[in-house]
This record gives structure tokens, C-alpha cells and sequence, in this order.
């Protein structure tokens, strides 16, 4: 119920009114991709890749201070989980495909990384997908 009689809490068009302010903080340019289960193609083509480009668009990469590992194969690993929100359209007005989360989940490259999606987050007044992603650090070995 309203506070007041005929008072609208949220007004009218507020989402798209403030939509260019959320996207105005998205400046990483990201590539959206989605790996390929199966096995190779044998002999193997020069150039090859398990992951597919899905979506170009740009992102906003935020820390959320949560790190995890453990040892896995007698290993130990570090990841570090992101909020990586993305706008809805890209800047050509292509939508933002559905995403798969989860450990086979799409990946999203961006700031010369590769953040593995693990859960995406929705909400009725939104202006943009908000990503919840792992960088496992251990992998991806940093020079």
C-alpha cells in the first residue's frame, strides 16, 4: 500500500530515466564467451578454441572481496569472486543472450581475464545484468 492515496512510490519510466547513468559506469570492453563441451576436433586446427563469442559489450569489473581455495588434485588454489554487471544491449542494440551460470557456466573476458560466471543475479528495476564471477588466479597464472 502507498504512504500516501494516489501517490506512486516508484514513478513512472524511473528505470529508463536513470538507465545512461548505470551504463555510463560500464567502460571495460568485454567479450561474453560460451565453451564448447565435447572433445577437440583430432588432428587439432592451428588456432583452435574451445569457446565461442557470444556477446560484445562492456562491463563494469567491481571486487567483492570474498576469496576462496583450497588444495584440489593436490593443488592449491585462490579464486576471487566479481560483480560484473552488463547492460541489456550492447551499443549496436543486440540483447544480451540468455547466460549459463554454474561450473560449466559462460565466461567473460575482460581486463585481460577470464571471469567464470557463477550466478546471475535479476530484479524488477533494473538497468542492467548483474554477473556473479570467479577468477581462479591459480589457473590463469599472472606475470
Amino acid at each position: 500500500m502507498s504512504p500516501l492515496p494516489g501517490y506512486r512510490v516508484i514513478p513512472k519510466r524511473w528505470a529508463e530515466h536513470h538507465r545512461p547513468v548505470a551504463e555510463a559506469t560500464m567502460t571495460a570492453p568485454c567479450v561474453i564467451k560460451r565453451i564448447s563441451d565435447g572433445p577437440p576436433p583430432y588432428p587439432l586446427p592451428e588456432g583452435w578454441s574451445n569457446d565461442q563469442p557470444i556477446h560484445e559489450t562492456v562491463c563494469r569489473v567491481q571486487e567483492l572481496k570474498r576469496e576462496g581455495g583450497g588444495t584440489i588434485g593436490e593443488q592449491p588454489t585462490t579464486e576471487r569472486q566479481y560483480l560484473i554487471p552488463v547492460p541489456h544491449r550492447n551499443a549496436d542494440g543486440v540483447p544480451l543472450p540468455e547466460l549459463r551460470a554454474g561450473e560449466q557456466g559462460d565466461v567473460v573476458h575482460a581486463l585481460g581475464r577470464q571471469f567464470r560466471i557463477i550466478n546471475i543475479m535479476f530484479g524488477s528495476q533494473e538497468w542492467e545484468r548483474d554477473l556473479i564471477c570467479v577468477d581462479n588466479q591459480t589457473q590463469q597464472n599472472p606475470g
